[in-house]
């Protein structure tokens, strides 16, 4: 979630570049305190054939107060990264925490979530940044259009969303209005992040099951859908499915695109820009409704049904958060496996596991013969990619 920003050769995987400073909007310079851990990729209409365009959303102070940017950083095939400034909003409530956004076709979109960054020393050292935000009283939602950095949409929300993790983001038009739609794992309260149970508090799984058994149940689907001709956002939460999860980012079946990858119901009208998969995989703790934390599963949901379609589940098994790769072959979105590390508790070690991601079966097991931390956030990069991947 911070700077600063890496610039890494792809031959030697050395550091050629770092810089925490950024020129913000009106030619003031700025110190860029907080960036998301998930940068997004795109290509709008601008873009040449040859440019992949990365964006990420950052938050700046300055002597005008924390900023809100939306940061392109294009490269083209024999030539430098250039950086700059699509658009770039202030913050007058405070400075914000962003661990994540989403990004279509055509825009981006920020949910500012109402908590803000405390600056108190003592609260910072007693708690971590997290656990000392302060709350404000709206949740902010921000569309920008990416070729021309226009704001389409800037409305508080009075309910709350708290997050980390966006899912997907989806783009389409329906009689002749264009509807954003941005998926997230999602809380009604802000305990996941500032509160003294987060489902991440290692220090406390340490302290036996009574303690690991307080810790948060994880997110829930939500997405929030903006209007940007009739300017109204319509908040969905996806209650029917009651299992908690995370890490969810990355983590969804092959096609976010229009049909015929995604196969469209005839009834149907949008016309698809950019859609939200209907599979997504991701790791939870109390699997299937147990009241025991340490019951750990991989999960397919699945967002058309509002279900959950499979599990892997295994005792003492402790897996990490499953990375999606497609059957370069497949027909059906959710034609790959998963690939996840996974603690084996009573084996003591890590081993890769190999999920079919259509059965959730288990195809195959990878042992490694060492302990290893639980990771999140990797990525599967095929060997040899074509034009259309």
């Amino acid at each position: 979630d911070a700077p600063p920003r890496n610039s890494i050769s792809l031959d030697t995987m050395d550091t050629v570049a770092s810089s925490t400073m950024n020129p913000i909007a009106k030619d003031a310079r700025g110190y860029e305190l907080l960036v998301t851990a998930h940068p997004l990729y795109s290509q709008t209409e601008s873009s040449s054939s040859d440019t992949v365009d990365t964006y990420n959303v950052a938050t700046e102070i300055g002597l005008n107060g924390p900023r809100v940017n939306v940061i392109r950083e294009s490269a083209t095939s024999g030539s430098q990264i250039t950086r700059s400034v699509v658009a770039s909003f202030p913050s007058s409530d405070g400075i914000p925490y962003c661990h994540s956004f989403g990004l279509s076709k055509n825009y981006a979109v920020i949910v500012l979530q109402p908590l803000r960054i405390n600056y108190d020393i003592p609260q910072l050292l007693e708690k971590g940044f997290l656990r000392s935000m302060t709350p404000v009283d709206t949740t902010r939602v921000v569309v920008i259009q990416l070729d021309t950095g226009d704001i389409v949409v800037d409305q508080a929300l009075e309910d709350p969303i708290y997050f980390y993790h966006s899912i997907s983001t989806a783009e389409y038009e329906q009689d002749d209005e264009t509807i954003v739609s941005l998926r997230l794992c999602a809380y009604s309260r802000p305990n996941q992040l500032t509160g003294e149970h987060q489902f991440l508090r290692m220090e406390q799984a340490q302290q036996g099951r009574k303690n690991r058994n307080k810790l948060e149940k994880g997110g829930t689907f939500c997405d929030v859908e903006c209007n940007l001709t009739t300017q109204r956002i319509v908040v969905d939460w996806k209650t029917d499915i009651t299992q908690g999860f995370e890490l969810p980012l990355t983590r969804y079946s092959r096609s976010v695109g229009p049909p015929p990858i995604r196969q469209q119901p005839s009834d149907d009208t949008r016309k698809i820009i950019q859609n939200h998969p209907r599979f997504v995989y991701a790791f939870g703790a109390y699997a299937l409704g147990s009241k025991d934390y340490d019951n750990w599963g991989l999960f397919k949901f699945d967002l058309q049904e509002n279900r959950i379609a499979g599990v892997y589940q295994e005792d003492s098994v402790y897996t990490s958060e499953p990375v999606f790769v497609p059957n370069p072959s497949g027909e059906n979105e959710d034609d790959g496996c998963l690939l996840a590390s996974s603690y084996f508790g009573k084996e003591q070690e890590t081993k890769l596991i190999v999920v079919d991601a259509t059965t959730m079966n288990l195809i195959a097991v990878a042992p490694t013969g060492v302990k290893s931390p639980i990771e999140f956030h990797g990525v599967w990069i095929p060997d040899k990619c074509d034009e259309e991947q």
